[in-house]
């Protein structure tokens, strides 16, 4: 190993080990649970809809109590673990959701109920934001899209699993006992205070050379990677060298590289502004889609003549198809650049809506569902990497975090649309052909994004942004030449 290395330049060099295995599997398994909780609602609706007398729009609004506190959680622990860590809040963010999501059991009525959802939906919220972050720092710059979607599948994964639970268990138990189930994760949280490190990037923000060495060591040893004799100015400059993931353009500064402001200011600052606003609205019009979509889904089905069990199956396959859309376009974005795969798969999701608007056999419904996980959910799924990657460190966490909470204002806006469009007594093919609008939307969204990424570090891509400066949809060509 050569004598002077960044420490940013061994994480994006590195290829597939032992240490990156470990991090997938447990930030997978903490979105498993949370992927679980936020779903579970859409299948005890059309039992807490019987016996709770609800209407449609009241029904919508159970699950969209969850999402505000989705909303706040993604946007406060994004900023709490810019401040304090990524290890240590989502340590915090599991423990708030666990408790409030198994104390949802006892809620005697409507209202204690929607109390407790909001109160998990904080901890939720904010579980995502950081484990993409975590992802985002730590996985080599050639596999960063395949390793952040493969993590993620583990939210739409717990889809699945509370689809199956539900089969099971509600026809003979009732729908109480799912929600006991949201206590499990408190269980994660010592294997993350024991095995998961501290991200080194975060820690050589702060300063904190030494704890940052310490990770280092402590990471060396989980990758079976040689070990390297680390000095605390491996950790002071966040830029990458030359030759490494890129050469930085001459007089150039990365966005975020020397500052050391923090906050929202810094989304919105230069080389940042254009892209924050098209990353939030393409998050608003997808969630707005797959929650209108997830919420009401078994409903429709049920409402169509279709048994609630055998309804249930269709999330299911609906969730696991997006595990595996995920991970496909996540291998699209590593192999093509982020822009081009995220547009096709934005506008086939539009299209499978269509296909599900028109229908006419079971088939066509199972396929078409399958593929509105695919193309909507997994879409969704490989977004988190554009917005894990487009931030510097000192923000990171809180751009995708506020971007998660944009997208929330979607998802609380989706069941209550949807309950409004069954209530304006619109079909069924109806139903699927409004939502179709916002997924055709978030194709054009993608194609106006400033740079496409392929294979370049963190720092790199702060640099491409700075270059690319704040005017929409800059080429490559327009880039090389104003350097």
């Amino acid at each position: 190993m050569s004598q002077s290395i960044k420490a940013t330049q061994w994480f994006d060099n590195q290829k597939f080990n032992r240490f990156h295995a470990l991090l997938l599997l447990i930030t997978a398994s903490a979105l498993i649970f949370d992927g679980y909780d936020s779903q579970v609602i859409a299948y005890i609706m059309p039992k807490v809809l019987g016996e709770w007398k609800l209407s449609p729009v009241v029904a919508g609004s159970l699950a969209s109590y969850g999402f505000m506190g989705l909303m706040i959680g993604a946007a406060g622990f994004g900023m709490i673990s810019d401040r304090i860590g990524r290890k240590k809040s989502l340590m915090l963010s599991i423990g708030i959701f666990s408790l409030f999501s198994g104390l949802t059991f006892f809620a005697p009525n409507f209202k204690v109920f929607v109390a407790l959802r909001f109160m998990a939906g904080l901890g939720m919220g904010g579980a995502m934001p950081i484990a993409i972050t975590l992802v985002s720092e730590f996985a080599p710059a050639k596999i960063r899209a395949k390793a952040v979607t493969g993590m993620f599948g583990g939210f739409t994964l717990g889809w699945a699993v509370a689809g199956l639970l539900a089969m099971l268990i509600i026809p003979s138990f009732g729908w109480r006992p799912l929600l006991l189930i949201g206590l499990v994760p408190v269980l994660l949280i010592p294997v993350i205070g024991l095995y998961l490190p501290e991200s080194v990037r975060f820690l050589s923000h702060k300063g904190r050379y030494r704890e940052a060495i310490a990770n280092m060591r402590k990471i060396e040893r989980m990758a079976g990677a040689t070990p390297h004799n680390w000095q605390e100015q491996d950790f002071m400059d966040n830029a990458p060298a030359a030759g490494t993931a890129g050469k930085a353009g001459k007089g150039s500064q990365a966005v975020g590289v020397v500052s050391k402001r923090g906050g929202l200011r810094v989304l919105f600052g230069p080389g940042l502004r254009w892209m924050t606003v098209l990353v939030w609205l393409t998050y608003f019009f997808n969630l707005l889609v797959i929650y209108g979509l997830s919420s009401w889904l078994p409903s429709l089905l049920v409402k169509s003549g279709f048994s609630l069990v055998k309804s249930y199956s269709y999330g299911m396959l609906q969730s696991l198809g997006a595990t595996a859309g995920g991970f496909l376009l996540g291998w699209v974005m590593d192999k093509f650049g982020r822009k081009a795969g995220l547009s096709l798969f934005y506008f086939l999701g539009g299209l499978a809506l269509w296909v599900f608007a028109f229908a006419s056999s079971n088939l066509v419904l199972l396929l078409a569902g399958t593929a509105t996980g695919v193309f909507i959910i997994g879409t969704q799924i490989a977004q988190h990497v554009i917005t894990g990657e487009i931030y510097p460190t000192q923000v990171r966490s809180s751009g995708v975090g506020w971007a998660l909470t944009i997208g929330r204002l979607g998802s609380i806006i989706g069941p209550l649309l949807g309950g409004m469009i069954q209530m304006g007594n619109f079909s069924f093919g109806q139903y699927f052909l409004i939502f179709s609008i916002p997924a055709f939307l978030c194709a054009v969204l993608v194609l106006l994004y400033k740079i496409n990424v392929k294979g370049e570090g963190l720092e790199m891509i702060n640099e491409k942004l700075a270059l690319a400066g704040d005017a929409p949809a800059v080429s490559q060509t327009a880039v090389e030449t104003s350097r």
